[in-house]
Formats: structure tokens, C-alpha cells, sequence
């Protein structure tokens, strides 16, 4: 050991590196405290505030699987963030508050792993043979770098702040902690010849358990292919290929990612797929270029007017030179994976923070047709990025540039404990979130959506309430605004159905040309099935022709959605009593969806009410043949009563949600 390593040794024990970190993790609760109080928003509420079985009141077994298969986007169930949202509302009677606290407790648990990680990976890369001096040589200073950084960074507020990204942070608990007892593992077989297995099954676990939260957990063998190709080569002790290595990545790696690219093709490039956003297939992957760039951006030099929960404003890629910033970015992201490669044997640890930033996109940033923009995304994204700037900035050879180097690590962490407590601040209450937003973004529908529903929430539908105006004025701006869906429109209607106020006949034919022209989004869809609730509810007296002019602009798309004949059925038996057109739409929406089982339920309850009983249990069992996951559903079961109960006993199915 040279002077300096015992220098270091002495300078930074293990108690002082503690004492570093538990300041790293307090001031992260310091600058997370004006958030706490904050409420649900946008995705919150079809996951966790408008969804029943989520609002546990026993925790029975029963209970408790409903919640966890709760999610309203079927496709993606992410039970255990869908129980651990159930057991915060048991707990906490559905507070917002107890949720955000969990929430910042998983950041803090996270911050914890990455730097076990990291310090894990710059100990590794010490030992390297070919590994550049300058790097890495103080494991422990770099690590409460990067974790602090990464605990404090701005971009990762909505992965805590936003409730139901949760989903984001619980997964990659999983995730760091796979990663780490990987490392910890193959390690171990370094040393002392131990099993291949183990460095397998963490990955498996990880993967397996993350999967349960959010499916960004199916990266996690890709991280660690990465380190493994940076810092170990798929090497022995003694330097030669381990051919275990070899194998175990080609099924935990190569085959998984060939059957999902299989999966992928088959589902998300139909044309089809793309029927209900506002872009292409091509149009996407030409502007998320742009927008991963962006993403870099705000991880390392982020401003308080950059950083917002909508980046609905952000404009489509045309072509390479439309606009000019789109082959700049792919140069950019090109450049970046070239550089990473160059430096993997003699620097590996930038490699390996470009490598994960790069890897981290590649399935919300490229072929599903998913909205454009999170933050959240890089949630582990921003790791690899702090990584690989701070394994450059720690000082660590006498003269380098110390002073330099260390006031620049000082002055990173400053910038984002300080964008962080204003997005805190912001996020403290309804009125400075919706107002801070639309701010940020006055080219976003969205926001300009959420400040006007923010006005009506709180004025509480009170006529003489001074906020009225504000709400109509916002929400007339919102509603006109280019881009903007449907939601605006809605809002207005209901603002004035409960107030009981007059509407413009404009209001619904704007509403009509959007339904017909734009894509059926799922915010259209909730548009019209918040309008039927509030029709059925007799809450707002909407003209009948207006509102079944809504539907049939709705149902002009080819193919029909059969959500839309759905909401449109439960307002024609509801509001309408029209029991015939009513049965012929759910007819028609089981026909275009026979897979969805609330479709046959809603079916199985008209016929049952309308008095065609034999008619309803020919359909039962037809349901129950062609469909036979129809009987893990308990509400399902309960129909089995059809066949020796009278009609009064049948239970009641809910109105179909408006939510994909």
C-alpha cells in the first residue's frame, strides 16, 4: 500500500464514511419535506384514488389478491406495487400523505443500495490491471458521490414525489440489490472458486421480484452484462473465458430478450397499436433521440422551468433534418456509445455509466407505443450518468486539479438539493403544483388542463366561489389550445352541469370534432365515460342528442373501440332506458372484445335485468367455455347463482371504466 492509499485508508474509516451517508440520507428527507403534504395526481387517481378493491378495509386473503391484481392497465398487473398502494390506504385511510412517506423511505432504501453498489464496482475496478489510475482509487468517496447526487437529483423527484411511481422505485429495489449480489458473487468465484450459480439466481430473484413492481426489472441482466463485460471479461481467476459465464448470460440475457423482441414485433408494430396516440411508429423513434438527450440534460444540469410531471409541448421528429436537433441527438447518443466502448478496459467506469444511462431507454424510449416523456424513466438511468461524471470529478492524484474537481462535486450537489426543495415546495399544495406547472410549460394542454381542475376541486362547485371564474377562463384556454384532447371540454360541461348553468353550443361541437378527429386516447375515453357518470348520477342534465352525438363521433374510428360501445351502453340503458340499444351495443363490444371479461359481465347484467333470464344463462356458460380464466374472478362466480337463485340475488356489475 502506498503513502497515499494509507492516507486514505485513515481519512475516510468506515465510521466516517457512515456519517457521510447518514448526512447524504437526511438531507434528502430535509429537501423531500415540503412534498409530503401534497395530493394525488393524474395517474394516481385511476390507480389507486378511483380504484375500489385498492381501498382495503380487512386484510383478508380475498382482499388482498384483488388489490394486488388492481391494476387498471390489464396488461401490466405489478401486484406488489399495486398491494403495497392497498396497504398504505388500510394503514393510512387512503391519505396521500402516508403514501408519499413510504414513497421517500423506498428513495432512501435505494440511495443505501446504490452505494453499496457503487463502491462494490469502483473496489473492482481498483484491482483492474489496466485500469487508469486517476480513477477510482477512493471507492468510498466516489460512492457517497454518486448515491448522494442521485438521492438529491431533480429528475428522480417524481419517482417519489408522484404517488403511483412508486410502480418505478420499489422495482428497482430490486433491481440494485441483484446487481450488488451479483458483483457480490462473482466475486466470490474469483477467490475462491465458488459456484456459478449464485451470480445467476440474484439476477433471477431480482428480475423475478422487480418484475412485481414494474416491468423495468427485465433490464437488470443487461446492467449486469454490462459490468460484467467492463470489469471481469467473462474471465476466470486466472484469465481465461469461464464458459459458465458465457452460458448462464445466453439464458438469462440472449434467449429472454430474443422471445421478448419475438413478443414485441407481434404486438407493437401493427399499425394498429398506434390507433390511439398522436404519432407514428417512425415519428417516435425519431423524437425520442431528442428527447433522451433531453433526459441528460436535465440529470446533470437541471433548471426548476426544465423539469415538470407533462412534456405533452415537446414536438415530433418528421424526419432526420425535422427538426435539425434529430440527427444531431442521434450523433450525440452514437458518439456517447462509441466513447463508452473506447473507454471500457482503461476507464470502465465511465463505460459502465454510459452503457446503463444508454441500456436504461430501450424499453420505454423506443418501440412501445408508450407516452413520449417521463422523468421517471431514469430513475436508474441518472445513476449511470453520475457515475460516470463523478468517477472523473473525485480528486485523487495530488495536483489534478483537486481543488477544481472538488468544487465542481460541490457545486452539482448544491444545484440539486436546491432544484429539488423548489419542486418540493412546488409539489406542497394543489394550487402551487397546478400553478407551477402550467408555468413551466404554457405550451401544454395538460398543464393548462390540470390548473383548471385544480380551480374547480377547490372551489367545491360553490356558485359564489371566486375560483369559478378562474376555472372557466382556464379551462376555455385549455380546451382551445393546440394539441389539447378532450378532457378540457368534459370539464367544462360537468363545471357547468353542476352549477347548473347554461353551455355553449360551441362547447359540444368542439368536443364532437375532437372525438371524431383525434385518436381515442384513454383521456378521450374517460372524457365521455365522466360524462355518462355525471348523467347517470343526475347530477348534470346534458341534451341527450348532444351527448349520443358524442358517441356516434366517438364510434365514427374504424375499428369501433368497444370500451366506447360499452360507456355508450351503460348511458343508453341508464339515462336513455333504451334496454334494446343498450343490449345491441354490449352485444356488439363483447364481439369486438371477447377476451375482456367486464365486457360479458356487463352483458350477463342487462340481460339479467331486463327479464331475459334463459338468455343470460345460455351466456354464462358460454362464457365460461370460451373463456375459462372467467372463473378466477370472484364477481364472476357469483353469477353461478343464475342457475338456482332468483333474479334478485344476482349481483350488481359495476359501470365499465373509462381507463386503459
Amino acid at each position: 500500500m502506498t503513502a497515499e492509499s494509507r492516507t486514505n485508508a485513515r481519512a475516510w474509516s468506515p465510521f466516517r464514511t457512515i456519517a457521510f451517508l447518514g448526512l447524504a440520507l437526511a438531507l434528502t428527507a430535509a429537501v423531500y419535506l415540503p412534498s409530503l403534504h401534497g395530493i394525488f395526481v393524474f395517474d394516481d387517481y385511476p390507480n389507486i384514488v378511483d380504484n375500489p378493491p385498492v381501498h382495503l378495509t380487512s386484510l383478508d386473503w380475498n382482499s388482498l389478491r384483488d388489490a394486488a391484481l388492481a391494476s387498471p392497465a390489464k396488461d401490466l398487473v405489478r401486484p406488489l406495487a399495486m398491494l403495497s398502494f392497498a396497504l398504505d390506504w388500510y394503514l393510512g385511510s387512503g391519505s396521500a400523505h402516508e403514501m408519499r412517506v413510504v414513497n421517500l423511505l423506498i428513495h432512501l432504501a435505494n440511495g443505501i443500495l446504490l452505494f453499496l453498489l457503487v463502491r462494490t464496482i469502483a473496489r473492482i475496478s481498483v484491482r483492474q490491471p489496466t485500469t487508469h489510475r486517476a480513477l477510482a482509487n477512493r471507492p468510498d468517496i466516489l460512492a457517497l458521490c454518486v448515491s448522494a447526487a442521485w438521492l438529491l437529483a431533480p429528475i428522480n423527484f417524481t419517482a417519489v414525489g408522484y404517488i403511483v411511481q412508486r410502480m418505478e422505485s420499489l422495482c428497482q429495489i430490486f433491481v440494485l440489490a441483484g446487481l450488488w449480489c451479483y458483483l457480490q458473487a462473482r466475486e466470490r468465484m474469483l477467490s475462491r472458486n465458488a459456484t456459478v450459480v449464485l451470480p445467476f439466481l440474484a439476477l433471477v430473484a431480482g428480475s423475478g421480484l422487480g418484475l412485481l413492481a414494474k416491468e423495468q426489472a427485465l433490464l437488470l441482466p443487461l446492467y449486469a452484462f454490462i459490468v460484467e463485460w467492463c470489469l471481469f471479461g467473462f474471465r476466470r481467476s486466472g484469465g481465461n473465458t469461464d464458459k459458465r459465464i458465457v452460458a448462464g448470460f445466453a439464458v438469462v440475457l440472449v434467449l429472454p430478450a430474443v422471445a421478448a423482441a419475438c413478443w414485441v414485433l407481434v404486438h407493437y408494430l401493427p399499425s394498429a397499436m398506434w390507433a390511439n396516440r398522436t404519432f407514428t411508429l417512425s415519428e417516435r423513434l425519431l423524437t425520442e433521440p431528442r428527447i433522451i438527450v433531453d433526459y441528460a440534460k436535465w440529470t446533470l444540469l437541471p433548471q426548476p422551468n426544465w423539469l415538470a410531471l407533462y412534456h405533452d409541448d415537446i414536438a415530433l421528429s418528421h424526419g432526420l433534418l425535422d427538426p435539425p436537433t434529430t440527427i444531431a441527438s442521434i450523433f450525440c447518443l452514437l458518439a456517447a456509445a462509441v466513447l463508452a466502448f473506447l473507454q471500457r478496459i482503461s476507464r470502465p467506469l465511465i463505460a459502465i455509466g454510459i452503457f446503463w444511462f444508454l441500456s436504461a431507454q430501450l424499453l420505454t424510449g423506443t418501440v412501445i407505443p408508450l407516452e413520449l416523456a417521463f422523468e421517471h424513466r431514469n430513475y436508474f438511468a441518472s445513476a449511470g450518468i453520475y457515475l460516470a461524471v463523478f468517477s472523473c470529478l473525485i480528486p485523487s492524484i495530488p495536483g489534478d486539479f483537486r481543488l477544481a474537481r472538488a468544487s465542481a462535486c460541490v457545486a452539482l450537489l448544491t444545484l440539486f438539493a436546491t432544484v429539488t426543495w423548489i419542486r418540493a415546495m412546488d409539489w406542497g399544495s394543489p394550487i402551487s403544483f397546478a400553478m407551477s406547472e402550467a408555468a413551466k410549460n404554457p405550451a401544454s394542454p395538460r398543464t393548462a388542463y390540470e390548473l383548471g381542475r385544480t380551480y374547480v376541486i377547490l372551489s367545491r362547485y360553490q356558485p359564489d366561489s371566486p375560483l369559478i371564474p378562474l376555472a372557466y377562463t382556464t379551462l376555455e384556454h385549455a380546451a382551445a389550445m393546440s394539441g389539447a384532447d378532450a378532457l378540457p371540454d368534459q370539464a367544462l360541461l360537468i363545471l357547468s352541469g353542476n352549477l347548473k348553468r347554461p353551455i355553449a353550443p360551441e362547447t359540444w361541437q368542439r368536443l364532437q370534432t375532437k372525438l371524431a378527429r383525434q385518436p381515442l386516447s384513454a383521456q378521450n375515453i374517460s372524457a365521455l365515460y365522466s360524462l355518462t357518470q355525471c348523467s347517470i348520477k343526475q347530477v348534470c342534465n346534458f341534451p341527450p342528442p348532444e351527448v349520443i352525438a358524442c358517441f356516434n363521433a366517438a364510434l365514427s374510428h374504424e375499428p369501433s373501440s368497444a370500451t366506447i360501445l360499452s360507456v355508450y351502453a351503460n348511458y343508453a340503458v341508464n339515462v336513455l332506458r333504451d334496454v334494446p340499444l343498450a343490449l345491441e351495443l354490449s352485444r356488439s363490444a363483447v364481439s369486438l372484445a371477447p377476451a375482456e371479461l367486464q365486457f360479458r359481465m356487463n352483458l350477463l347484467l342487462l340481460l339479467e335485468e331486463s327479464g331475459r333470464r334463459n338468455e343470460a344463462i345460455e351466456f354464462y356458460h358460454e362464457t365460461s367455455r370460451d373463456l375459462p380464466k372467467a372463473m378466477d374472478d370472484p364477481t364472476y362466480r357469483a353469477w353461478q347463482e343464475l342457475l338456482d337463485s332468483p333474479p334478485a340475488t344476482v349481483p350488481s356489475q359495476p359501470a365499465p371504466a373509462g381507463h386503459d
